[in-house]
């Protein structure tokens, strides 16, 4: 599985080297498809090759240009890591593939921009958080959605505080002392933090913990999704203390969680996160209908378009299974829109969905029948243009 992110989203909506081909299949993660999945693939460049030299090349160019797609298909490595989607980005400039944990529907697209609607809910916290799992000999990160869960890679994030710390056998024995149990003239090891911790060991927890949190901060900077802690239970208040992290929950999965998978850890912690996921949507839509019919709120494309690339969107709703499709200028004006997809239309939604999550406003990317009105498209404005031309701002979007 590959990670879709922020920085992949800037990187791909600045790709300004046209046509762009955008390819979209549902896969399967392993078992009997892996023939099929490739000959689908195969069928869909074959529809990119033919869009291409439709008026964006000459067929020789077109042809030169989707054939490294032609060879995925027998790149047996490429396959082995498949996850519910594939998504392909190709011009003249680069080729990017995104092996994701949400099916997507089967299409292919070529004009101005690469679309990416279908990858969004990647990115906009629908259902997306992350899972720490600590302990002093084991630290690991998990992006997970209600679905799925993946362990990420993350650069200098220590995993023992031995290590970390550099403390010797000599050190690391000195942290344990012995008792005698009541009663029984026996001794036993007792290590200091089952039960309580030494000052001396806790400072070693806090150095240790402030790495992790270092290590963290890149991955971390540009999300706002929740981070369900994992360990056991007198570690986490002393990480808590030192996280910069300002999107903990208030609960945690208590124990030692260095045993579990990717998808136990996925199953325990879903329960903790999902109320605060879902009714962040619900309080979203909720606020829609209550402002829907004033200028405060609209499902005019036109009107969200503009206001999108004006930064003046604070929440948006768009269809997932359907689509407008047209055109636009850079500035958000539509110059048409068409009933049925024109060569070289693009999706107007995913136009303002993506132009809305770049200027910092929430994007709801969800099936027809969970949007808030009838439309395709519904946005909550955090400031609207009064009847003279001035901007008003709508501070209770803001908070």
């Amino acid at each position: 599985m590959d990670h879709f992110r922020h920085i992949d989203l800037k990187t791909l909506t600045e790709a300004h080297t046209v046509p762009c081909a955008t390819l979209y299949m549902p896969t399967r993660s392993s078992g009997a498809d892996d023939l099929q999945d490739a000959i689908r693939l195969k069928n869909l460049a074959d529809q990119a090759e033919l869009m291409l030299a439709d008026g964006w090349m000459r067929p020789p160019e077109a042809r030169d240009l989707v054939a490294p797609l032609y060879q995925l298909p027998s790149d047996r490595a490429f396959w082995s890591e498949r996850s519910a989607g594939l998504a392909i980005f190709l011009n003249r400039e680069m080729l990017k593939t995104f092996r994701v944990p949400i099916s997507l529907e089967e299409l292919v697209l070529v004009n101005r921009r690469f679309y990416l609607k279908g990858l969004l809910p990647l990115l906009s916290g629908a259902d997306r958080f992350f899972i720490l799992t600590l302990s002093q000999h084991s630290v690991r990160l998990f992006e997970a959605t209600q679905f799925h869960a993946d362990q990420l890679d993350v650069e200098g994030l220590p995993q023992n505080i031995e290590q970390a710390l550099h403390l010797d056998d000599a050190r690391r024995w000195s942290q344990s002392h012995s008792a005698t149990t009541a009663g029984s003239g026996r001794q036993h090891s007792v290590f200091h933090g089952q039960a309580s911790v030494s000052d001396s060991h806790k400072e070693e927890l806090t150095q240790f913990f402030r790495m992790v949190d270092s290590a963290l901060v890149p991955v971390l900077r540009n999300e706002t999704v929740p981070l369900v802690l994992a360990g056991v239970e007198y570690l986490l208040p002393i990480f808590r203390k030192t996280c910069r992290y300002a999107h903990l929950t208030s609960t945690a999965l208590t124990g030692n969680c260095d045993h579990l998978s990717a998808d136990q850890l996925r199953e325990k912690a879903w329960p903790l996160v999902e109320p605060s996921l879902t009714a962040g949507r619900r309080h979203s839509a909720a606020k829609y209908q209550r402002l829907a019919g004033t200028d405060k709120a609209t499902d005019d494309i036109q009107l969200a378009l503009t206001a999108a690339f004006e930064g003046r969107i604070d929440c948006l709703f768009v269809a997932n299974d359907q689509h407008i499709w047209g055109n636009s200028v850079d500035h958000g004006r539509v110059l048409e829109i068409n009933p049925l997809q024109q060569p070289g239309d693009e999706d107007l939604l995913d136009v303002a969905a993506v132009r809305t999550l770049l200027c910092g406003g929430h994007v709801h990317v969800v099936n027809s029948r969970e949007m808030p009105c009838r439309k395709p498209l519904a946005a909550v404005l955090r400031f609207w243009r009064t009847q003279e031309g001035q901007i008003q701002t709508a501070h209770w979007c803001l908070q």
